[in-house]
């Protein structure tokens, strides 16, 4: 927290790969599912900004790391993130964003909504406005789901703000999360996210499951048991530092989100898991909602070196973007 209300700030916040449980974050499916949670780490994969309130009033200024400025208005805010979540912080505008860093283009692990925390905690210190933790989640997860027209989870929201590794329980009146005590060296020996290269689209992936789910389609009620199971085993095992049992949990939850949607994973994606398989992984699955983007990759301390020399081989464009986990969330400093 900065001491005084700067004129500009510099934001920096972490992205996400989800180990088990994701899709239960979303309203209402997880309270269909008692019990449900969702585990999830932060990642040294960061979203940096500098925001400042210097721009013309009534617009918003939003530069990218390779592009020139594009200058918003109030009408754009239905379509785009950044107008949306600057006009709802800051209403007469005035904003200017600067992209410093960012998560690949349809990843999977929540670079989109990492931007919109970053871009709404840079905006209430420059504002002075008050957004606890949660009303903050919510501004941004609405956003979201308002340019998405489809409902929107909170998983990705978490990580940016906490950091660490994170259990999202879903309970009647609002999510609980839990700071899960894993320590940072054992879980940094065992954890790859490696980028397949194959773009994906969580929204359109997500809506298919969800719909089925609100349609009472038995395959995917049951899928969705067995996803929550396993993410409850995935907590214990992570308290316990008990590598096996994370594996296995990894494991049964992949088997189960595989039956919720053809396009949750393409065969491509099923070809970079067998091949890290076959070089020593002990887990592997889709980060997020599948269909591409990033794979998440649990295996025994001394595999790694073998299991990214295949994996890079194989992926054309791919490349190992994390190991291990962020511990701190957003953070604040001086912009320039």
């Amino acid at each position: 927290m900065l001491k005084s209300r700067p004129t500009a700030v510099r934001v920096v916040a972490p992205c996400r790969a989800d180990l088990a449980g994701g899709t239960l974050d979303i309203w209402p499916i997880g309270l269909f599912h008692p019990g449900s949670l969702t585990v999830n780490m932060a990642l040294p994969v960061e979203v940096e900004l500098e925001v400042d309130l210097d721009g013309e009033s009534g617009t918003v200024s939003h530069t990218e790391l390779d592009n020139g400025a594009r200058v918003l208005s109030p009408s754009d805010a239905r379509i785009d993130l950044t107008a949306a979540v600057s006009f709802a912080v800051a209403p007469e505008g005035g904003v200017r964003v600067r992209v410093l860093a960012q998560a690949p283009v349809r990843s999977g692990i929540g670079g989109s909504s990492t931007y919109g925390v970053a871009l709404a905690r840079g905006l209430t210190e420059l504002t002075g406005s008050v957004l606890e933790e949660a009303r903050l989640v919510a501004l941004v997860r609405d956003c979201e789901a308002r340019i998405l027209e489809c409902p929107t989870g909170e998983q990705d929201h978490w990580a940016a703000v906490r950091g660490g590794v994170l259990a999202v329980h879903v309970e009647p009146g609002g999510n609980r999360i839990e700071t899960l005590d894993v320590k940072p060296e054992w879980l940094g020996e065992r954890a790859i996210v490696f980028f397949s290269g194959i773009r994906h689209r969580s929204g359109m992936v997500n809506w298919q499951v969800i719909r089925r789910r609100l349609d009472g389609h038995g395959e995917t009620i049951e899928a969705f048991d067995e996803i929550a199971a396993a993410a409850r085993d995935c907590r214990t095992g992570l308290l316990a530092h008990d590598e096996e049992a994370v594996a296995s949990a990894i494991r049964r939850e992949w088997k189960a989100r595989r039956r919720l949607a053809p396009d949750v994973s393409p065969l491509e994606l099923d070809e970079l898991a067998g091949i890290a398989t076959s070089h020593g992984a002990s887990a592997v699955k889709g980060c997020g909602a599948g269909g591409g983007g990033s794979i998440f990759v649990w295996h025994p301390p001394g595999a790694r070196s073998a299991i990214v020399a295949a994996l890079e081989k194989a992926a054309e464009g791919g490349r190992v973007l994390a190991t291990g986990a962020a511990v701190e969330g957003v953070r604040l400093s001086p912009g320039s």
